[in-house]
């Protein structure tokens, strides 16, 4: 089977996170037989055709090197008002995007076309004349809440795909709430996950004394602060901890001085962002990590997978799609969003029970492996092609 692969995020260069999934999922479906091709986004130092796990890989050019800054930036979907040299290249590298697939798609005419984000890629692929899968992974789905010309244009190209998948059951809701007629052609699957890469963050020793872990981005809707006031509750109660937030955004200067401000800078301590090479021994190291999100900014919380599969115990707020990892008293223990007095109460738990915190990492790790094996998440693409391919051909 050809598979055409179109998506604003593919990794660079060996362990770049930037759509390290997508790749995964390609090289997946490489293993088990299909013909894969990529078309991606150009950037400096990068050769513009390559193969990388048996996939063909195309990065398209929409500008000179110093003005392809569009793509690979964790920005796409977050506007680009304070930034007008990424502004200026939005309209090139859209119609660049669009006309490469187009052609890709002629020439070599794949049996499926799989996007990845309903926009940029979505947009891109969508009327190439061959079966559409666009998979939506969070980001994209918070732009279906509005309304006016992008509402109008997300249900232009939803509509357009044979099937749309998401990570989550909590982000499919949210489609078929904002897209109610692909409600019966949009379906959860979950991405691949590098098992064996995070599992060897079992072999880790444990910090003492405890140490709780953060990982993810320094905003506001992440819940860091909640955090931070749990951490205060453990010690003033008489559990020594340690908190260790990996992570960066505008929120650090708030969060620094409300660690500053409850005398926790001898237990908090907040740092930059490491590589995923390093993260396997931070999950392995901590006996908790946690993702106090709030609201609906989270779309599943794969951090809280990573951590599992370390043999890292979770804790996780009852937010957006967290509850689809954190199954209370399963996989993980759940607290309510905002309030740190129960995130305090869950930690506490986990940090003194060991028989609990034992059995809870290890059926959490079990799912997970079940779920986010690459070669089983591959499997089920694999057959979803398949089925887009019978259908379009009846």
């Amino acid at each position: 089977m050809r598979v055409l692969v179109a998506s604003h995020n593919y990794p660079r260069f060996e362990g770049d996170p930037a759509g390290a999934f997508v790749a995964r999922l390609a090289r997946g479906c490489v293993d088990l037989g299909d013909d894969v091709q990529a078309i991606v986004p150009h950037a400096p130092g990068l050769a513009e055709q390559e193969s990388a796990g048996g996939v063909a890989i195309r990065r398209f050019r929409y500008g000179p090197d110093a003005w392809e800054r569009v793509a690979y930036t964790g920005h796409m979907h977050r506007g680009f008002l304070n930034e007008p040299r990424r502004m200026v290249m939005i309209p090139p590298f859209l119609a660049r995007f669009r006309s490469t697939v187009r052609a890709a798609a002629g020439a070599w005419l794949p049996d499926v076309v799989h996007a990845h984000w309903w926009i940029p890629s979505g947009w891109a692929a969508s009327g190439t004349g061959r079966p559409l899968v666009i998979t939506c992974h969070g980001s994209d789905v918070r732009l279906l809440d509005g309304y006016g010309m992008l509402s109008l244009l997300a249900h232009r190209v939803l509509r357009r795909a044979a099937v749309v998948t998401t990570v989550s059951e909590f982000l499919r809701r949210r489609v078929v709430a904002a897209v109610p007629e692909i409600a019966a052609r949009c379906v959860v699957l979950p991405m691949p996950l590098e098992v064996g890469h995070f599992e060897r963050g079992r072999q880790a020793v444990r910090a003492t004394p405890p140490r709780i872990l953060y990982a993810g981005n320094l905003v506001a809707s992440k819940g860091v602060d909640v955090l931070i006031r749990a951490a205060g509750h453990l010690l003033r109660d008489g559990h020594p901890v340690q908190l260790r937030i990996l992570g960066e955004g505008p929120d650090t200067e708030r969060l620094t001085t409300l660690v500053k401000s409850l005398a926790l800078e001898g237990i908090v301590e907040i740092l930059p962002f490491v590589g995923q090479e390093q993260m396997p021994a931070e999950y392995g190291a901590a006996t908790v990590t946690v993702l106090p999100t709030r609201g609906d900014a989270e779309g599943l919380g794969l951090t809280l997978v990573e951590a599992l599969l370390a043999g890292c115990a979770i804790v996780g707020s009852r937010a957006g799609g967290i509850p689809e990892v954190v199954i209370p008293e399963q996989t993980g223990l759940a607290f309510n969003d905002g309030d740190d007095i129960d995130l305090a109460a869950q930690l506490n738990r986990l940090l003194t029970d060991v028989p609990l915190r034992t059995r809870l990492t290890e059926e959490g790790a079990r799912r997970a492996r079940v779920t986010f094996e690459p070669s089983a998440a591959a499997g089920r693409f694999h057959a979803l092609y398949q089925d887009v391919l019978a259908d379009s051909s009846r």
